[in-house]
This record gives C-alpha cells, structure tokens and sequence, in this order.
C-alpha cells in the first residue's frame, strides 16, 4: 500500500512549539472525523453531527478551527507537550535543536488465527521542528509575525492536499468492524484510526527556498 506522507518543516523559538504543531494537527483531524457512526441494520448506518470550536492562540497571531471534543483535545495535547519538553530538554543539554513528530492514519486488518491483526499506516503528516532562540527583542516580534504567515500557508497547503487523497479506508459493512477502521474510545465521534508519534534527530533541517512544505511519497 502506498503511504502518502506529507513533510512541513519549521525553524521555531520554543515557546512556538506546541501551538504550531497543535494548530496542524487538529486541521488534519477536523478532516478525518466523523460524528457518530450508527448503524441500523448490516450495510446502513447514520453519522451523527460533529461540533467544531475555534481556538486562538497565545503566542501567535493565528486561530484554528478543530473538533469540540475535550477528550480528544486532551489527548493532542498530551503528546504535543511530551514532544515538546523532551525537544527543549535536549537543547537545554547541549544536545540536538531538530525533532520530528508525527500524525499517522491506519487501518486494522484480520488475520486467520494464529496470526494477529496487521496494522497498515495510510497516511502520514510530519512537522519538523528546528529550535532557534531569537537574540533580541526585535527579532523575536519579526520571528513570530513571520510565523504566523507561514503557519498560515501551510494550514491551506493541509486543506487542498487532505482533499486529494486517493485513499481513504471505507466504513466497514457490519458494526464489529467499525474498530479495524475507526477509534471507537471517544463519545459522539469517530476518527480515523490514529496515532502520534515523535523522535529527535541530529541532522539540520535542509531549509528550502519557500520555506514550504515537501511532499514524499513512501512505498511499504
């Protein structure tokens, strides 16, 4: 299965971290969520409404649009906030400024016992991040303009290639199978089946003119 794997890149002080990479990930999972998946007989089923709230954040001059799920807010943040403070960590000893987290889709296959079940990622969003610490007071407020602008375009660079996908799992026929599809944890929702991962790297970033954003596309 072809993975289609998106790469945006970002040179950000530390206090943008958690709000660049929170504003990404709740685009992306406003796309790949569903309200609640009922069904009334094998093959038919209703989606219930899904509640949407707007966020505007702190430390930048940018506001978001995600889920009104708290529980799945919790969860994002939970992971974006490990991301972060194990990257500033890594900084504060000396070590590496550049990490990478990533947004995973997968879908659940069967297998015949004995085998277990295989796990097929889809789709893949990743934020690289390279820490910076601006030198002045002047800098800091040019830095975080300039953030707000590329978070911007990158946030509409999501939007059209989120609507290109050549693939995206199906709603399964029979109930029982919502789970190889879907996160069945959450109340009143369904997204996509997801999760987060995240890594630090030694390598730089290869800054590109445009500063935007590569698309790869991965083979499995």
């Amino acid at each position: 299965m072809n993975i289609r794997c998106n790469t945006l890149d970002f040179t950000l002080e530390s206090q943008h971290v958690k709000e660049v990479v929170s504003s990404l990930f709740h685009t992306i999972l406003l796309h790949r969520t569903f309200g609640k998946i009922s069904y009334k007989k094998e093959s038919t089923y209703s989606i219930g409404s899904l509640g949407f709230q707007d966020n505007d954040c702190s430390k930048i001059d940018f506001t978001y649009c995600s889920v009104n799920h708290p529980e799945l807010a919790s969860d994002i943040d939970k992971q974006v906030s490990q991301f972060h403070s194990e990257l500033r960590g890594s900084v504060n000893a000396g070590l590496t400024r550049n990490g990478t987290i990533a947004l995973e889709f997968y879908e659940k296959k069967k297998a015949r016992w004995p085998f277990t079940a295989e796990f097929f990622t889809w789709e893949k969003w990743e934020v690289k991040v390279e820490l910076v610490s601006a030198t002045s007071t002047a800098e800091q407020q040019r830095r975080q303009e300039i953030i707000g602008s590329e978070l911007a375009e990158k946030i509409f660079y999501v939007t059209q290639m989120i609507n290109k996908s050549d693939y995206v799992p199906k709603t399964p026929d029979i109930p029982s199978d919502i789970g190889n599809v879907y996160h069945t944890k959450y109340q009143d929702i369904h997204p996509f089946l997801f999760r987060i991962k995240h890594c630090l790297t030694d390598a730089p970033q290869n800054q590109s003119v445009g500063t935007s954003v590569r698309k790869l596309l991965n083979y499995t």
